[in-house]
């Protein structure tokens, strides 16, 4: 599983004029937050916890102004000493690369999901993956064709009729990087087309997905209601024990999961229309002693692991180790979030941006149910195809 992103962070912005004087523009403000931070923060829904921050145009100010709050996140800046190019300061942090890892422009935002762009480059034996977009607006940007299966990547300027360009987010093998040279170098000229010329398998997929650079002035004016429109997002609420796996009795490993039927299809065809997959679990086997709090976590992981394989993610699992009857000092108590107390809903909104009133929650029991209700959206008992369920109530 792929568990590293690299965010390039080190351009000038010289189209911006005044604005990039003072500050680069992964940092420039929109809605109050750095505009990296939203990049981040949907990397990180998808499974990605560690973080290379390109940087070298205003380093510095970096480490004082990136915010962000995720506590299981690691999040390294690396300083540039002059500048190096998109593939050029890649290269220069070879030595912190992973064995495959996602590349994102630190000015863009291509609302995809990026695990079925690693899924797709798997399955093709490939070491390259490129996300493409159609667009009539970035005449500027490299043009890519896509004929009998082979791809071509072209300099001309379409500028009356759609374009295939890349919407800035790449999955790379390392071994790509390893055999570049140290210097200023570019991601398109010096990694894509120079593999396409010595024939080596790159896997470009389209995604019909929204899509903003704000390295323009007029970008930069869109990107509020954009970010408006994009990162607020409709929710699937999903009880774990008897939606996504079959409830056979304090589950705490990963021998006893049991799938539901179609799940991973469920959760993929929600990933890909952007709505949000959050579990919400009471796991009463922890208070009560018949497994460990870190017993959760090992199979929580094992469980994202197993949806990550097959080009889907939760976006976030929330727990209730509490209950009244417990064994364990510690987890002895009433709690709100425990279902049917909706505290982990309401936890849910806090954290993230979710649109209530489009958002449904899926259980197996009662408790489930309530929950939903008391949050204020619409509560399903689990059917036995929940694929099919998923399709017939977000359609």
């Amino acid at each position: 599983m792929t568990d590293q992103c690299i965010i390039l962070g080190g351009g000038v912005g010289s189209r911006l004029g005044k604005i990039t004087r003072k500050i680069p523009k992964p940092l420039i403000e929109v809605n109050n937050k750095p505009f990296i931070n939203y990049i981040i923060k949907n990397f990180y829904r998808q499974g990605i916890r560690n973080f290379l921050i390109l940087t070298w145009y205003k380093n510095h100010l970096f480490q004082k102004q990136l915010n962000t709050n995720f506590k299981d996140a690691n999040i390294k800046i690396i300083k540039e000493n002059k500048k190096l190019g998109t593939a050029g300061a890649i290269r220069n942090a070879f030595k912190y690369l992973k064995n495959s890892f996602f590349v994102t422009n630190g000015d863009t935002f291509f609302d995809i999901n990026i695990r079925d762009l690693e899924l797709q480059t798997k399955k093709n034996f490939s070491k390259i993956g490129v996300a493409l977009k159609l667009s009539l607006e970035h005449k500027n940007y490299l043009s890519y064709k896509i004929n009998n299966k082979k791809i071509v990547l072209s300099y001309k300027k379409i500028k009356k009729n759609k374009k295939l360009v890349c919407g800035g987010i790449y999955y790379l093998n390392k071994t790509v990087i390893k055999k570049l040279k140290k210097g200023n170098l570019d991601i398109d000229k010096d990694i894509i087309l120079s593999n396409l010329r010595n024939k080596r398998k790159i896997t470009a997929k389209i995604f019909n997905k929204s899509f903003i650079d704000i390295g323009s002035k007029s970008s930069l004016k869109k990107a509020s209601n954009f970010i408006k429109r994009n990162i607020n997002k409709p929710c699937v609420f999903l009880d774990r024990d008897g939606v996504i796996n079959n409830d056979t009795g304090y589950v705490h490993k990963p021998k006893q999961i049991k799938w539901r039927k179609n799940i991973f299809k469920a959760v993929k065809f929600l990933n890909d229309n952007n709505i949000r997959v959050i579990v919400t679990t009471n796991q009463a086997g922890i208070a009560k002693g018949k497994f460990k709090e870190n017993d959760f976590f090992i199979l929580t992981n094992w469980i994202s692991k197993q949806f990550i394989k097959r080009g889907s993610f939760i976006d976030y699992t929330y727990y209730c180790p509490f209950h009244l009857n417990a064994k364990i000092k510690k987890f002895k108590k009433n709690s709100i979030y425990r279902k049917p107390g909706n505290g982990m809903i309401e936890k849910a909104f806090k954290d993230w941006e979710i649109l209530r009133n489009k958002s449904i929650l899926i259980g197996d029991k009662e408790t489930d149910i309530a929950a939903g209700i008391k949050s204020k959206i619409k509560s399903f008992y689990v059917e036995k195809d929940v694929l099919k369920q998923v399709i017939k109530l977000i359609q």
